[in-house]
């Protein structure tokens, strides 16, 4: 018997500021420490991003640890190198990888539209870079300048017919003050279903962006943490359902990522259960929401969530991926294969084949 695949389904790297020098000073991306230990992201004059660079980009870390702040150029070399990161691939067992960002999950929260489009096109001839170290094991999410959805969707082409990329992603949470299923956004997933790019939702914790939980005081940062990547990422499912998005592109490809997968079975079947009372609200729903989750979504489990066996059956067995969330602080390295067999172990040996890499290579489009 072949041993199955491990596809990677999140993986991160970790941009440098050298990625976008070349552009004009008030495009630039640049960061100032502060002396508690906080790197401030700032895109020109906007700050971003405020975090510990060094914490958030170092597996293991205690983010709260500010005391014992490393510095963004002493992060996880794998994040900002691919060769390095390529030997911690083979030390963990992992054959494939997608890749996401980790400042870039903040340019969402760029107010002016050009500088976003800017930085996205930065970004991703960056990341395709890094790629190109090993093009038949790396592959490359791209950022999408949701600011300007006219040009999201020239990114989106040059991303998949020059760089060669299966996906791209988006946050979550709204940008510029329109949700995700805003018509305005209608392109986007037009020429992403037309094109075949699975589109990623990822959330990440941030202050600069409208974030579910932001609003509740006194604010602390582990609730906001895990508020904001499960809330998140359900409002997003319910919003592409109810609002047609699936129901108008049946060729989308869906996966929401890193906010574990144990929110699934109850959200899908919640949304279901709505259908009785307030279907009426979303007249162009033809199914019901279980059907296109399991039409057009997947669901990323942490490695070491223990409910995912027991799962399995109520999600759809082809419907579950994981991702390492390499190089971030709350990654597990060394051992996240490991603990993710671990976990899987109860599983037949098909059923772990599909959770290891055959249903991410399926939501990519990759050959294993």
């Amino acid at each position: 018997m072949s041993t199955p695949t491990v596809l990677d389904a999140d993986g991160h790297v970790m941009e440098p500021m050298a990625a976008f020098s070349h552009l004009p000073d008030d495009q630039q991306v640049r960061s100032i420490r502060d002396d508690h230990g906080l790197d401030h992201v700032l895109v020109g004059e906007q700050e971003i991003m405020t975090v510990s660079l060094g914490l958030i980009a170092t597996p293991g870390s205690d983010m709260s640890d500010l005391a014992n702040s490393p510095t963004v150029d002493e992060t996880h070399r794998g994040g900002t190198d691919p060769v390095a990161r390529l030997v911690d691939m083979d030390l963990e067992g992992i054959d494939l990888a997608v890749l996401y960002p980790t400042l870039g999950l903040n340019f969402w929260a760029i107010d002016d539209a050009a500088t976003a489009v800017v930085l996205a096109r930065a970004y991703n001839d960056w990341l395709a870079g890094y790629c190109a170290a090993a093009p038949e094991r790396l592959f490359g999410a791209a950022m999408l300048p949701l600011q300007d959805p006219e040009a999201a969707v020239a990114e989106l082409r040059r991303a998949h017919d020059e760089l060669g990329f299966p996906a791209a992603f988006i946050r979550p949470n709204p940008c510029r003050g329109r949700t995700i299923v805003h018509p305005a956004h209608e392109p986007v997933w037009a020429a992403a279903e037309e094109l075949g790019v699975a589109i990623g939702i990822h959330e990440g914790s941030s202050f600069a962006i409208e974030t579910l939980g932001l609003d509740r005081k006194p604010m602390n940062p582990m609730v906001l943490h895990a508020v904001s990547h499960a809330f998140e990422q359900m409002m997003a499912c319910a919003q592409l359902i109810t609002s047609g998005v699936l129901e108008r592109h049946p060729g989308l490809r869906v996966a929401f990522l890193e906010a574990g997968g144990g929110w699934a079975p109850y959200w899908v079947w919640r949304l279901d259960e709505q259908v009785h009372g307030f279907g009426g609200f979303s007249p162009e729903m033809k199914l019901t929401p279980s059907e296109y989750f399991a039409r057009q979504c997947w669901v990323s489990f942490e490695i070491d969530e223990p409910t995912l066996p027991v799962l399995l059956p109520h999600i759809g067995e082809d419907r579950v991926i994981w991702g390492s969330d390499y190089p971030h602080h709350d990654a597990t390295f060394p051992g996240a294969v490991k603990e993710l067999r671990d976990v899987i172990a109860p599983l037949t040996a098909a059923q772990q084949a599909k959770v290891l890499g055959e249903n991410a290579a399926a939501l990519y489009q990759l050959t294993i």
